[in-house]
């Protein structure tokens, strides 16, 4: 790596919280965080092997809202976070698989250019049920808008954004006494498929090959991490 300035942040935030009558809450705050001198992981183009260096300002603002309520039986919570992650300083860096790259490899990342693998909403919903004194159940459904991918700090690649996306998730619990419970979860009830972080690169089995290795026709795309599929979980607690 080349001789690194040190990051140093800058924070501001503001929020409440509070109640309505017994059995109803809220919070809400609004922050931003600039950053100087922050770090970039990049390649000169032509090593598989990558650096870090200082790329100047960065900013991280947004909101974030809660609330939750009880009405019977019933626990309904919400939570929405709004990032909005950019760029505050002009640069170039290499990145050489981005389809708007210059005939060295090098893109040129612009102020207010999104920050890649940091999704701009976030929403999550929780409902409880209480069946009885012994039994729970629950649910609770979480959405992440898209991303942009590693390599693309301009967004302007051709790929776009990585879609974003929504999964619902179940559990439950029953007290066969007050230190024995059972419980149960299923993650990603609909078996979702989803991607959560992105990068750019080449890939050595092309579609155009019938996917056999074929370096000198390889394709860019991007390379992308895979939430995790269905999972189904039983366990017991017991508290001496």
């Amino acid at each position: 790596d080349p001789p690194l300035k040190k990051v140093v942040s800058k924070t501001i935030e503001i929020g409440a919280r509070g109640k309505v009558g017994e059995k109803s809450s809220w919070n809400f705050a609004i922050y931003r965080t600039d950053l100087k001198d922050d770090i970039q992981f990049t390649t000169d183009g032509t090593t598989v092997a990558g650096f870090f260096q200082n790329v100047g300002k960065t900013r991280r603002e947004g909101l974030e809202l809660g609330a939750s309520t009880k009405f019977g039986d019933f626990t309904l919570g919400a939570r929405y976070a709004y990032l909005k992650a950019t760029f505050q300083s002009a640069f170039s860096v290499s990145s050489p698989l981005n389809s708007s790259a210059d005939a060295g490899g090098a893109i040129q990342v612009s102020p207010g250019n999104r920050i890649p693998g940091l999704p701009e909403h976030n929403i999550k919903i929780r409902l409880d049920y209480d069946w009885n004194e012994r039994l729970s159940i629950g649910t609770n459904v979480v959405y992440t808008s898209g991303i942009y991918a590693r390599g693309d700090e301009n967004n302007q690649d051709q790929h776009g954004k990585v879609n974003g996306y929504t999964v619902v998730n179940l559990d439950g619990h029953y007290n066969f006494t007050k230190k024995f419970q059972v419980f149960t979860r299923i993650n990603n009830l609909f078996d979702k498929r989803y991607a959560n972080f992105a990068l750019l690169g080449e890939n050595l089995f092309p579609q155009s090959s019938g996917k056999t290795f074929d370096p000198n026709n390889a394709e860019t795309e991007q390379f992308r991490s895979l939430g995790s599929p269905r999972g189904i979980f039983i366990g017991a607690r017991y508290e001496i």
